[in-house]
């Protein structure tokens, strides 16, 4: 009875303390109970990037509907955000070509290498592939950068929360750095592009490979060291 007793007392002592934390004792609070309660955190710092042109990749992934918004989502009706950004991708896109860096693209499974944005047109020879959200699966990704002797992939595409997400994500945890800028990854929602931009900053096994920064603040050289 002395057990029981105590045990009585414990569970009671429990209660009270799950009162006082202003939980239910029937019921936790999630977060999605707490969703208007968070706080956005600090946005994270942004720097400035060198990369070594010889081993490093510029990725366009999914720039695909300008043209014709049934062949892709970087167009006006549902992207605004992703052909706002065109004018800088290209700008990046130049200098990694004058550079002598690699441009590799991808498209969405219901298009084709001409359906890309005009502004961003692949060359001949620039290699291009079709996946889903991750451009590594069921994509010979891995060997056209392997093949090139890439260890820096720059991540620029739309959607942030779909292919630069998982691709970007994808090549760190398999050893790559990655330069992510943030005016590159659109979005239909700006919190999309926060989130994700969160996740590179603090997520464990991406974030120690991905160097967050801005278009004009990325330059093609050699690297110091």
């Amino acid at each position: 009875m002395t057990s029981l007793s105590a045990y009585a007392a414990r569970v009671a002592q429990l209660a009270l303390l799950a009162s006082a934390l202003g939980w239910s004792s029937a019921h936790a609070a999630t977060v999605v109970d707490e969703w208007k309660k968070i706080k956005v955190p600090s946005a994270p710092k942004l720097g400035e990037v060198t990369v070594d042109p010889s081993t490093t990749a510029l990725l366009l992934l999914d720039f695909n509907g300008a043209q014709n918004p049934d062949k892709g989502p970087c167009n006006t009706k549902v992207k605004p955000r992703c052909i706002a950004e065109l004018p800088h991708v290209a700008k990046l896109m130049k200098e990694a070509r004058d550079s002598g860096a690699p441009v590799v693209y991808s498209i969405t499974s219901n298009a084709a290498p001409e359906d890309i944005a005009t502004v961003l047109a692949p060359k001949d020879g620039d290699p291009i592939v079709k996946s889903g959200a991750n451009k590594f699966i069921n994509t010979d990704l891995e060997k056209i950068l392997t093949d090139r002797h890439i260890k820096t992939v720059i991540v620029t595409g739309t959607a942030s929360e779909g292919a630069v997400l998982n691709t970007a994500a994808y090549a760190a945890l398999k050893g790559m750095d990655v330069v992510l800028p943030v005016d590159g990854m659109s979005s239909t929602d700006p919190y999309a592009e926060q989130y994700v931009t969160w996740h590179f900053a603090n997520a464990p096994g991406v974030s120690a490979k991905t160097k967050l920064t801005k278009i004009d603040a990325i330059s093609f050289g050699k690297a110091p060291g």
